[in-house]
């Protein structure tokens, strides 16, 4: 993998947290993940992450193996998302990024990323050429898995949504259903159990895009009111300060 600097090229996303400051607001940062609070070289690969350095949180993820993983795809998915510009790229490391876990031999919260991560690479070549690659059924099956274990899993829930709704967007709601059991009444109901689970700024930000996959632009008034909720968090590190901004962004 291919890392270079991938740190937020705004400075004022950078964030200084100890780690002190994490170990107290970990529950918070990952209500949505429920991932278990890392200790020793585990816990400064977060830090890494947390204050916005995701070059070197990926490097020092890579470097612990299995239990590192997750950091590594969250780094990738984070610089994707919002700092790196160059398409190819963006491509080959989610494509990097998520199979570093697919062998499934990691817990729930590998599962989720390695999910996550694949999903990413599933929008960057286009969710039609996924689908033909057998990608959205492995992601329906990780996150399946992530939920069975963890039905109070936010994220999950709304990656579930996600995988509904695009499914229905690319090949439509009949052809979705029969052939991937894609279904919008299920995208909405993983929709709300996420931000009734927690109503951070991602997730309100995906359950705004879920909603304009589903319904287009009939979905424009309820996914503006999904950006503002996300755009009026307070954000609690680098990332979501990254979220908040893009929130704003899309009122603008």
């Amino acid at each position: 993998m291919k890392i270079t600097n991938w740190d937020a090229t705004d400075s004022q996303f950078i964030q200084d947290l100890s780690a002190d400051d994490l170990t107290s607001c970990w529950e918070d940062l990952h209500a949505a993940d429920l991932a278990t609070e890392p200790q020793g070289d585990l816990l400064a690969a977060w830090l890494l992450f947390h204050n916005g350095h995701y070059a070197a949180a990926a490097e020092a993820g890579l470097a612990l193996g299995a239990e590192g993983v997750p950091v590594v795809q969250r780094s990738v998915v984070a610089y994707t998302d919002y700092i790196c510009e160059d398409e190819d790229e963006c491509t080959e490391l989610l494509e990097q990024a998520y199979l570093l876990g697919e062998d499934g031999t990691g817990g729930t919260n590998t599962q989720f990323t390695t999910a996550l991560a694949m999903g990413r690479y599933s929008q960057s070549i286009s969710v039609t050429k996924a689908l033909a690659k057998g990608l959205g059924g492995k992601i329906k099956n990780l996150l399946t898995s992530v939920l069975d274990a963890e039905p109070n899993h936010a994220e999950a829930h709304l990656a579930m949504a996600m995988y509904h709704a695009e499914i229905i967007d690319k090949v439509g709601a009949t052809l979705g259903s029969l052939t991937y059991g894609a279904n919008a009444k299920t995208a909405n109901k993983h929709i709300e159990k996420s931000i009734e689970l927690v109503p951070n700024a991602i997730n309100l930000i995906e359950a705004g895009n879920a909603v304009l996959l589903l319904k287009g632009d009939k979905g424009m008034n309820d996914a503006t009111a999904y950006y503002e909720r996300a755009a009026e968090v307070e954000p609690l590190d680098a990332l979501q300060a990254m979220d908040v901004d893009f929130a704003t962004s899309q009122l603008e």
